[in-house]
């Protein structure tokens, strides 16, 4: 009954269009950090905000909202979405949630491994899923990024909002099977609700949707082949890990072992280089 009251709730809320999103108090306190910083670049504020994914969503989402957006031209990726809103809008941004965030922490923070495990994992997949991108593809960069930090953005919602639930926090197991079964269709909805195009809303997880070519012909695509062959699986994946490498390499048949190699390299150090920039494990 929880559960669904919890559903219930959520659904709710997609149809109104009134969404709360709790998000790392730690990243996004850097995120206010750097803002304070005279030589901030438009280059680095663009890592940090690009390694959040509710932020990043937020962002993308306001720099496609008719107010910045009259024109209707759309943009994917972080950096453009600050160059239309503005470092002022991004401090304003991310005050708000840092402020959510500030008020339910102590609530979350029994999960805060598994938070922290898929941030990693999200990190991994965007890093992965940029070199790819840069490497194998004439698809752009900086939207294989973005895509690949939201693809999970349903679970980092489901977990961000559960605080409301005690019952739920007792045990892991029902949560788990919760964010296994629902994250794909509130991921999807959430983005949808956010605006975003319909490119981004299509790479949240979804086996149906890879199209099975190699090189990849969209960001879907490659965003479903880094989530494969990234190092850092999700932790609610509920794949053997035999299976996952089994699908790995049906996905990248048209990429030689040598070169796989060369990309998972490229996008450790990719990975590694976020991790520090927050100094979160």
């Amino acid at each position: 009954m929880t559960e669904q009251a919890f559903l219930h709730k959520l659904s709710q809320e997609l149809e109104q269009g009134e969404l709360r999103f709790p998000t790392s108090m730690e990243v996004t306190m850097r995120v206010l950090e750097a803002l304070d910083d005279p030589d901030m670049d438009l280059g680095r504020m663009s890592a940090m905000v690009s390694a959040e994914p509710l932020l990043a969503a937020r962002t993308v989402a306001l720099a496609n909202s008719a107010w910045y957006n009259p024109g209707g031209r759309l943009v994917t990726d972080v950096p453009k979405a600050l160059v239309r809103i503005g470092f002022g809008k991004l401090r304003a941004l991310a005050m708000a949630v840092a402020a959510e965030q500030l008020i339910h922490r102590d609530v979350l923070s029994p999960f805060q491994p598994l938070i922290r495990r898929l941030w990693a994992h999200c990190v991994d997949v965007a890093a992965t899923a940029f070199v790819l991108a840069r490497r194998c593809t004439k698809l752009d960069r900086d939207a294989a990024f973005f895509a690949g930090m939201v693809h999970d953005i349903g679970q980092f919602f489901l977990l961000a909002r559960v605080w409301e639930y005690p019952e739920m926090l007792s045990d892991e197991s029902p949560l788990s099977d919760l964010v296994r079964v629902w994250h794909a269709s509130i991921g999807r909805a959430v983005l949808s609700a956010m605006s975003m195009p319909q490119e981004l809303v299509d790479a949240v997880d979804d086996p149906e949707l890879y199209g099975g070519e190699w090189p990849p012909q969209s960001i879907p695509d490659l965003v479903f082949i880094a989530n494969l062959v990234a190092e850092t699986r999700n932790p609610f994946s509920p794949e053997d890990e035999n299976v996952r490498q089994g699908l790995a390499r049906a996905a990248t048949l048209g990429l030689d072992e040598e070169r796989l190699a060369a990309v998972l390299v490229e996008s450790a150090e990719e990975r590694q280089a976020l991790i520090d920039l927050f100094r979160i494990a």
